[in-house]
């Protein structure tokens, strides 16, 4: 009997991710299924029963800080800062790939200083606020005509592939709107809400 105690303890989905290392967590807040990877596990939200096949760290995370309607508050500003944070530090090595994956085409044939950091983050912000609020594809960000018409603004600027517009940066963007409403309402006196 004391055996199997053993092995469960050893199996606790929160504390200990069998052969290796501690599970994120994130895993107190999804109830973790089957295994369907090496660490992989099937995922369901324990406030509003959204399911995964996979669960994902990232996507997971999304979650709580955008879309989880049932999520205590605490927990959506905790997971809204992870995912700010997340996508400030991996923006440098997200563009160093892009770059690497491209081969020469119209693009190398304008000016190409270097952009600082910053000024990068800034450009993609806006990018995806016009993709969004026009009603635009994000495909678009990847046809080579954009991409000359970029260039010619500002060669130095790599727009990123639509994938991480639509997912990652637009996941950030949602996150700043929400933790600015909330503070908008946090600053507000003698304010009603209804129904």
């Amino acid at each position: 009997m004391e055996a199997s105690n053993e092995v469960y303890e050893i199996n606790d989905p929160v504390t200990k991710n069998v052969g290796g290392r501690p599970l994120s967590q994130i895993w107190n807040h999804f109830i973790k299924g089957n295994v369907v990877a090496p660490g992989k596990f099937e995922a369901e939200c324990k406030y509003c029963k959204s399911k995964w096949k996979r669960g994902e760290l990232p996507v997971m995370e999304e979650h709580l800080a955008s879309h989880c309607k049932d999520v205590p508050a605490t927990i959506i500003r905790e997971y809204m800062g992870k995912v700010e944070a997340r996508e400030n530090t991996s923006n440098k090595r997200r563009k160093q790939e892009h770059v690497e994956r491209n081969q020469t085409n119209i693009t190398d044939f304008h000016d190409s200083t270097e952009l600082p950091e910053g000024r990068i983050d800034r450009i993609n912000c806006a990018l995806v606020k016009f993709f969004v609020c026009c009603g635009i594809s994000f495909r678009v960000v990847e046809h080579p005509f954009f991409i000359n018409f970029l260039k010619e603004l500002n060669g130095g600027y790599n727009p990123p592939t639509r994938e991480y517009l639509s997912t990652r940066l637009l996941e950030k963007e949602l996150c700043k709107v929400n933790r600015n409403v909330n503070d908008d309402i946090k600053n507000q006196s003698n304010l009603t809400l209804g129904k």
